[in-house]
């Protein structure tokens, strides 16, 4: 019985992590995010957020579009994806980052305490079809909701950036571009102004 018990977990486990291969096909592209070394010291060499004591619930996932970008070849459009799942992704680089920026992050807070959460809007880099030098847009946006005690103010962070040669360079200049855009938005946050007054 524990053996059959056992046999269906790890068929779930299989499955889900199956279901969570974020809407890529076996063909399609897939981008990897690697955060440089020493991204979260350089963005936080002031601590804002010291003595701030908060709970962060999570990232969550609200773009219209599952795809992080296209890939254009020739008349060709593939569409790319993350190899881990946005939510999963901003919800581990955000609270590394929240920590080196001095917060004290728990689990638990009390009923006045402050618990933040973060919707990720838009996150992609598309490139301009038809245009012979590849020029693209990356975009990012993020809107970060921080409840005190039941009062909820909300903060956008984003961040758009021009990103050449991504239709010449296929996969790797988007992926490129991806990891640029995933490093300047987390920059972003500490430098914001009214993340800044999170208190």
């Amino acid at each position: 019985m524990k053996k059959k018990t056992a046999l269906v977990a790890i068929l779930f486990i299989s499955t889900l992590l199956g279901m969570r291969a974020f809407a890529a096909g076996s063909g399609d592209p897939v981008v990897y995010f690697d955060i440089p070394p020493g991204l979260f010291q350089q963005a936080c060499s002031q601590k804002v957020w010291s003595g701030v004591t908060a709970k962060f619930a999570g990232a969550k996932d609200m773009r219209d579009r599952k795809e992080l970008g296209l890939q254009v070849k020739g008349d060709a459009e593939m569409r790319v994806y993350s190899s881990r799942a946005i939510d999963e992704l901003f919800t581990s680089a955000l609270g590394d980052l929240f920590e080196e920026c001095g917060m004290n992050l728990v689990a638990k807070v009390p009923e006045e305490g402050m618990v933040i959460t973060a919707d990720i809007r838009e996150f992609f880099v598309d490139s301009e079809k038809g245009v012979v030098t590849g020029k693209s847009r990356a975009q990012s946006l993020i809107t970060f909701n921080i409840n005190k005690g039941g009062q909820v103010t909300s903060v956008d962070v984003g961040m758009e950036v021009d990103s050449k040669d991504v239709r010449k360079k296929g996969i790797k200049g988007v992926s490129k571009a991806a990891n640029k855009l995933l490093a300047d938005t987390l920059k972003a946050i500490p430098e914001n102004r009214y993340m800044k007054e999170i208190r």
